[in-house]
């Protein structure tokens, strides 16, 4: 990943563009994290606000998918993968179905990513040497 690049995170040449990487994932997991905990509130509504809620959070979880690099058969980026499209799925169902039933799962894979990056951000930073 090249600087101001949220694409293919496992391509980074040096310490500070991991840090930036790292530091642009957790501001989308954030931001989505809060979206679709306002969209489980909202659940009793239907109205534009559910659905553009939904076409929010739809658009940033495929930020998030296009920051693995698939190039590599990596059991973190098949996982990451995996987990994304867990969340885009429980997503579109609210938006197609209005079926809240899954957010619950989301929000706790989604604290749990923001929690693992913040930790491998804070891992990066206390490391002597890179590269």
């Amino acid at each position: 990943m090249k600087h101001g690049s949220p694409k293919g995170l496992f391509v980074i040449d040096n310490k500070e563009a991991t840090l930036d990487a790292i530091k642009q994932i957790k501001k989308v997991l954030t931001i989505t994290l809060s979206q679709v905990k306002s969209l489980k509130a909202n659940k009793k509504e239907e109205n534009f606000e559910t659905k553009r809620l939904c076409e929010a959070i739809i658009k940033n979880i495929n930020i998030l998918i296009d920051t693995i690099d698939k190039t590599r058969k990596t059991s973190l980026s098949r996982d990451l993968d995996y987990l994304y499209k867990h969340c885009l799925f429980a997503v579109i169902r609210v938006r197609d179905n209005k079926d809240f039933d899954f957010l619950v799962g989301v929000i706790d894979v989604l604290s749990n990513l923001t929690e693992g990056w913040e930790r491998v951000g804070s891992s990066i930073k206390k490391a002597p040497a890179f590269g």
